[in-house]
């Protein structure tokens, strides 16, 4: 069975070049990332907006899109 790393290089190497590019430009974000912690001040919006969710005052897609008419 293959490790984890090992089953990416082989997805990655099956990418064309174009895939190969978002897949690196995605990697080199989620890496910039860790080296960025969550401020205070987001870390508080992210509680936030799970306590809105667990309220269940949020907005779906479908509503959104019948609001704007879309």
């Amino acid at each position: 069975m293959a490790t984890t790393k090992e089953e990416l290089i082989q997805l990655v190497r099956d990418l064309d070049e174009d895939g190969a590019t978002e897949v690196l430009d995605y990697v080199r974000w989620l890496l910039s990332q860790a080296d960025d912690p969550l401020t205070e001040e987001e870390r508080s919006e992210v509680e936030r907006a799970e306590a809105e969710v667990a309220r269940g005052d949020y907005v779906t897609l479908d509503e959104l899109e019948r609001k704007l008419g879309l």
